[in-house]
C-alpha cells in the first residue's frame, strides 16, 4: 500500500501470536482484533498509510480520513511534546512507582505550561504581525520546570513570579505557519539508535 499498489482502503484480523496466549487470557483480552488500513496521498505525492478501527465505510469514507487525520493533529503534537520536549522515556528509575511518579510529574508539567501561557497565547494572537504567534514552548517548559516547586511550595501569594515568567513568555514567541510543510528527512536505525544513546542532550 506505500507504494500507491493494490486497495486504498482494506480491512484486516490481526491475531495475536500463539505464544502470548497465557497473557490473553490472564488479562482477559481479546485474541484478534479488526482494524482498517486507509491509504492517503499528501501534497508531496507521497503515500500515507494510516490504521484504524473506524470500521464503517459509509459513516468514514476513504477520501476523508486525509482530513480526519489532520483533525487529530493537536493530539500528536502533545505526543511529541512529553515524548521530545519533556523527555517522558528518560525515565529516573526501574521501578513501576518511579515511572508512574515520572508520568504523573510530565502531565502535571505539561497542563501547568498550558494554563500558564493560555492568556499570553491568546494576546499574541491578537497582535498585528504577519503570522500568529504563540508562546515558544522551549522557554515556557523550561522556565515553569525551574520555577514549579516555587510555585507550589512558596508561603507568599506567587503574584511576582507569574508576572516575571508572563513577561518571559512574552519573549521569543514563535510564529504559527498555516500549511508549512517540511520535507521529511529519511533517517536509518542505526543514525537513529545513536542519536538516542550517544549524541542527544537531555536538557528537562
Amino acid at each position: 500500500m506505500l507504494a500507491g499498489e493494490g486497495s486504498s482502503d482494506r480491512t484486516i484480523t490481526l491475531e495475536v501470536h500463539h505464544t502470548k496466549d497465557k497473557e490473553i487470557e490472564k488479562f482477559n483480552l481479546p485474541k484478534n482484533i479488526k482494524v482498517r488500513f486507509v491509504r492517503v496521498t499528501l501534497s508531496t505525492g507521497e503515500y500515507e498509510v494510516l490504521v484504524t478501527n473506524l470500521l464503517d465505510e459509509v459513516e468514514f469514507p476513504t477520501d476523508e480520513f486525509k482530513d480526519i487525520y489532520y483533525l487529530r493533529w493537536g493530539v500528536e503534537e502533545f505526543y511529541g511534546i512529553i515524548k521530545n520536549r519533556l523527555t517522558l522515556e528518560n525515565f529516573s528509575g526501574k521501578t513501576a512507582h518511579s515511572i508512574y511518579q515520572d508520568f504523573y510529574s510530565t502531565i502535571y508539567l505539561s497542563g501547568l505550561e498550558t494554563i500558564l501561557t493560555s492568556d499570553i497565547n491568546e494576546e499574541l494572537k491578537q497582535k498585528k504581525t504577519l503570522n500568529k504567534q504563540q508562546v515558544n514552548h522551549a522557554v515556557s517548559f523550561n522556565a515553569i520546570k525551574n520555577q514549579a516547586l516555587e510555585l507550589l511550595f512558596d508561603q507568599n501569594p506567587p503574584t511576582d513570579l507569574l508576572e516575571r515568567l508572563e513577561k518571559l513568555f512574552r519573549t521569543n514567541p514563535v510564529q504559527i505557519r498555516p500549511n508549512r510543510k517540511i520535507p521529511r528527512i529519511k533517517t536509518s536505525d542505526y543514525q537513529l539508535c545513536n542519536y538516542h544513546k550517544r549524541s542527544k542532550k537531555i536538557c528537562f
